[in-house]
């Protein structure tokens, strides 16, 4: 691959990764100001995108955000895991159980996705959509993915990274996340509490794969009320009720 083409690929592939998060639709300009990247390279790549429907344009607001071909690549890489259709009833089924929001994400390499999202009983969504990365440092998801991922390859990717505390209990100090890290880990499951915005409570735990691996965590989603801390304890519950099911079903 030539430099020029490998240069363009990458771009195009910054440009995806913008599209990718929240609102997950922004103007050219937009984009511009969140990329070091010139107007008319944004331009000919979106065109380029455009034509080959991984990206479509909003002809009222002139924005521009993922389009089918990147979801149909999306559900590509999701049947390849061939266990669709089982985890979203289980998730269903823990939603229905407890009123909440559930969901799965798997880490990928050093990357964090949600991959499936049940949000029924909610007068607003609390859950994330699939295909959102996550962050180490706050969440279920997050915590609990990197708590099992490989220490020495953790401490390298927290050298020279910052958190911003953006709730009451968000962490941002390392040697707190790595307590907080083997915690999960000798406990078994993790909880997030006014971590990611204020009043939101989470309840995961890691999910072994076959080799032995956790690379996907099941969690639920609620708003903290009066009685929180048994609807926690409730969760654990139904959570670990499921969880040889989904071991052995996931990969």
């Amino acid at each position: 691959m030539t430099k020029g083409l490998s240069s363009t690929v990458g771009n195009a592939m910054k440009v995806l990764d913008v599209l990718g998060r929240s609102p997950y639709e922004y103007r050219i300009s937009e984009l511009e100001k969140k990329l070091d990247i010139s107007r008319t390279s944004i331009n000919r790549i979106i065109q380029t995108l455009e034509k080959n429907n991984m990206v479509i344009r909003n002809p009222e607001t002139k924005k521009y955000k993922i389009g089918p071909f990147a979801y149909h690549l999306g559900c590509v890489y999701l049947d390849n895991g061939n266990y669709e259709n089982k985890v979203v009833e289980i998730l269903e089924k823990i939603c229905d159980e407890l009123r909440v929001s559930s969901g799965l994400a798997k880490r990928e390499g050093d990357d964090v996705i949600s991959l499936f999202s049940v949000d029924n009983f909610k007068p607003f969504k609390i859950n994330y959509v699939p295909g959102t990365f996550f962050p180490m440092n706050r969440g279920c998801y997050g915590k609990c993915l990197m708590a099992y991922h490989d220490r020495d390859r953790v401490k390298k990717l927290l050298k020279g990274k910052k958190f911003k505390k953006i709730c009451e209990n968000t962490i941002t100090e390392h040697h707190e996340l790595l307590k907080e890290y083997d915690q999960i880990v000798e406990q078994g499951f993790v909880l997030s509490v006014d971590e990611t915005f204020p009043s939101a409570i989470g309840v995961g735990i890691p999910i072994f794969g076959k080799d032995g691996e956790v690379k996907h965590c099941v969690a639920v989603s609620f708003i903290k009320d009066n009685n929180y801390k048994e609807k926690i304890e409730e969760s654990k519950k139904l959570l670990f009720k499921y969880k040889d099911e989904l071991n052995n079903l996931i990969p």
